[in-house]
């Protein structure tokens, strides 16, 4: 009698197999993986009856709760592995927003960037300095504040200051120059034509279309801006 209960359990997952296209999973999990697993379900409750049988009725609830303990591990690692690719992806959301550093790379190369407030600040280096930039695509040009040109080695003249800008603290002049290397991550660009802003005209350098436009792709997708090099 005790061997009932297996042998209806390995009939139903042989039913469910034969049943189901060797193309299509069975409970997310592969022919074999489910061949495997209805296999060892027959296995341990073929166990649990003998062990009920030799128990009788006052282990019998100890058995049943060992039974039920184990089962239910049993049932979390297969979910775990039938979806351990959604598994694996929300533990890479959750990474990300965890992570202080505004910006990663992505697997294709691009570099992705999580807003914050109401802005993208891109982390990059001119000429190999660092410098925080503002995502402006209202920008004309890569506009660097005073401070950042001065650290980046870049000296100016009064004179210099030729080329009228506007910035959120109104009009105001700016210098224009060539960067010799803007980087952004991976991504290198060389010979960028920009404007320096008067020192005190401008809070943090924006990062303008005379760089976005070399890009192969820049786009805001679900509150994250995502620069691809050419």
């Amino acid at each position: 009698m005790r061997w009932l209960l297996p042998l209806a359990v390995f009939a139903a997952a042989l039913a469910a197999l034969l049943l189901t296209p060797e193309s299509q999973p069975v409970l997310g999990l592969s022919h074999d993986d489910f061949g495997r697993g209805a296999m060892g379900l027959s296995m341990l409750i073929s166990l649990l009856m003998s062990g009920l049988s030799r128990a009788g009725s006052a282990g019998a609830a100890r058995v049943f709760g060992s039974v039920a303990a184990w089962g239910a591990i049993g049932v979390a690692l297969v979910a775990i592995y039938a979806y351990r690719s959604e598994f694996a992806e929300v533990a890479r959301r959750v990474g990300e927003e965890l992570d202080p550093n505004p910006s990663h790379v992505g697997p294709g190369g691009e570099v992705v960037v999580r807003r914050r407030g109401e802005e993208f600040i891109v982390p990059g280096k001119v000429n190999g300095h660092a410098v925080s930039f503002v995502f402006d695509t209202g920008a004309s040009a890569v506009v660097l504040t005073a401070e950042d040109a001065a650290a980046s080695g870049l000296r100016f003249d009064e004179a210099d200051y030729q080329v009228s800008v506007t910035t959120a603290n109104g009009a105001a002049q700016a210098a224009p120059v060539r960067l010799d290397r803007v980087a952004v991550g991976p991504i290198v660009e060389r010979g960028v034509r920009a404007l320096v802003a008067r020192p005190g005209a401008l809070k943090e350098s924006l990062l303008g279309m005379t760089f976005l436009e070399r890009l192969k792709s820049f786009a805001v997708e679900g509150g994250k801006l995502k620069l691809k090099g050419g």
